[in-house]
């Protein structure tokens, strides 16, 4: 019997769903927190009633093509399919998921190694299995303990730690893509993206390294 599954895209604009997976549940969010894609996936993941859950952004199609693996093409049946966590995105063996955030944004990784201690959960030296941009399908029971003892603590003390709000420095790194300040001032509080929905990526994979969750990539 396959398994039920809540496949969400996420979109803030109506031409956004076409860009989407025909098979997809299309939740429109027209309100931006500093959590960015998270408290959608806080929300989302936590309602679910099915076998298997992914919380993906529109763009997942668009995305999938910078995999420098050679991915399976993702359909219906494949997330139907036996696995743990099913990852979306693929990177060489060689890629360093923490020290590449390191370099991008100055202190990430002080920064999120005290986050977790203060939730009293390790801080891997790299992780083995990188998952990028919250592109995975995992098993209900795992994404919601996920959520439960990771996402929403981490959240509650980012909220107000003042590393966390912190310029990532995106808005320079990835100019073409970056909201304006403007809109950003507005929505979140600050004119720059702050550090928190980057430390907030790179969670999930964190915690299926350290509860030893095997992740397998599409």
């Amino acid at each position: 019997m396959a398994n039920q599954v809540d496949f969400y895209q996420i979109v803030y604009k109506e031409e956004q769903k076409e860009a989407c997976y025909p098979f997809a549940k299309i939740h429109f969010n027209n309100t931006l927190t500093p959590f960015f894609e998270n408290s959608v996936i806080r929300e989302l993941v936590l309602a679910s009633e099915a076998d298997k859950i992914s919380v993906c952004s529109w763009k997942l199609r668009e995305k999938s093509k910078w995999n420098v693996c050679m991915p399976r093409k993702l359909t219906m049946e494949v997330l139907e399919s036996s696995y743990d966590v099913l990852s979306f995105t693929c990177n060489t063996k060689k890629h360093q998921f923490l020290n590449a955030a390191d370099m991008y944004h100055k202190g990430f990784k002080e920064t999120l190694k005290r986050i977790l201690g203060m939730m009293l959960k390790p801080m891997p030296s790299e992780v083995k299995y990188p998952i990028y941009q919250n592109h995975f399908s995992a098993e209900s029971s795992i994404y919601k303990r996920y959520v439960i003892e990771y996402l929403i603590p981490a959240i509650e003390i980012m909220r107000d730690d003042a590393d966390c709000w912190r310029n990532s420095n995106y808005s320079n790194l990835n100019k073409r893509n970056a909201a304006d300040s403007e809109y950003l001032s507005k929505a979140i509080g600050v004119p720059y993206y702050p550090m928190i929905p980057f430390l907030l990526e790179r969670l999930f994979a964190i915690f299926c390294q350290n509860e030893r969750i095997k992740v397998t990539y599409l």
